[in-house]
């Protein structure tokens, strides 16, 4: 009986290959046949020429057939491996081809603002008693508000213009923001609002409805750049982030890169697609600066349509949360 099959060991080298072809079956077989049949020193051609059972060859051993046996498996055995080497070799399968990722979809125009908004966003400002705001102008008006969180607290404001100085308290607003351009908000309307893109893109598409049912014919296109006003307006970072977005997305919002603003301060550069006007008989274009570390209004500038020069500017120079009472500014009389 032969030891192994060689198309066992075939099928053993190589599970997953096609079957070999029936010329290489062939000469495998003719191979492995010779090597049965070759003539051994001292022996007879093959086991079917033996006369008799006990018949015993010249010169046997135990220990030296044992050692033939032995050596015949062997070189039986490296024949086939030596076949099935050469069948696993060209049977092989072809190197997986290499994949070439997709190239990145290039940015839009304003990428800037959504990586500004994807910052932010993960900014944490808690509110406090008050909303403070100082602001200033390039007549070096200085004004100052701080607007109280709840209903039943008093509003502070006062400014300096010209030299002079004003101040005073409000009554109780019943807890209202007092802007109105872009709806009649309360302070707990504004912490309210979502912070989903679409979600409050949806809550600025009421505003614009409620605005035309006032008179106005704004499409929404038109109504959006009066949003930016909403990025000085006590807002939750995450709400901030969601106004960019939704500026971003606006037909008319172009972002042209980072700049310094009148201060000094660096900002991004942000044109809202609002109507241009004039400044003192000097036809004007606006541009917003968005304060690059935590998106808020940081100035408004207008510059001159020919030349380029800065006609007029109003900056913010401290916006946010805070639970310290008013200071009342020095040498300055109080009214109302």
């Amino acid at each position: 009986m032969e030891s192994m099959d060689e198309l066992e060991l075939l099928a053993r080298a190589v599970p997953d290959a096609r079957p070999p072809s029936d010329e290489v079956v062939a000469r495998g077989r003719a191979k492995a046949a010779a090597a049965r049949t070759r003539p051994r020193p001292g022996g007879l051609a093959s086991r079917g020429s033996l006369g008799r059972r006990n018949w015993v060859p010249r010169n046997w051993a135990p220990r030296n057939w044992a050692r033939r046996s032995w050596a015949w498996a062997a070189a039986a055995t490296a024949a086939v491996v030596a076949v099935v080497v050469a069948l696993a070799a060209n049977l092989a399968p072809a190197p997986a081809p290499v994949l070439t990722p997709a190239p990145s979809p290039k940015p839009g125009p304003n990428q800037a603002m959504l990586d500004l908004a994807a910052r932010i966003e993960k900014l944490h400002e808690p509110p406090r008693r008050y909303w403070r705001t100082s602001r200033t102008a390039d007549d070096k008006t200085r004004t100052e508000n701080w607007l109280p969180r709840s209903a039943g607290d008093q509003v502070m404001l006062w400014r300096v213009a010209g030299g002079k100085c004003v101040w005073g308290f409000s009554g109780d607003w019943g807890g209202r923001y007092g802007d109105r351009t872009v709806a009649d908000f309360t302070m707990a309307d504004l912490a309210a609002l979502p912070a989903e893109t679409g979600a409050l893109e949806r809550k600025f598409r009421e505003y614009n409805r409620i605005w035309n049912e006032r008179g106005f014919r704004d499409s929404f296109a038109e109504f959006a750049p009066v949003l930016g006003n909403m990025l000085y307006m006590p807002i939750s970072p995450q709400v901030r982030a969601g106004v960019l977005r939704v500026l971003a997305g606006q037909p008319g919002t172009r972002a042209h890169g980072v700049a310094r603003d009148p201060l000094g301060r660096e900002g991004l550069v942000v044109d809202l697609g609002g109507e241009g006007g004039t400044f003192n008989d000097v036809p004007v274009k606006y541009r917003l600066f968005i304060s690059l570390h935590n998106g808020a209004w940081q100035a408004n500038v207008a510059y001159a349509v020919k030349g380029g020069r800065i006609v007029s500017y109003d900056a913010t120079t401290v916006s946010g949360w805070t639970d310290l009472p008013p200071r009342m500014p020095e040498r300055c009389p109080r009214k109302g």
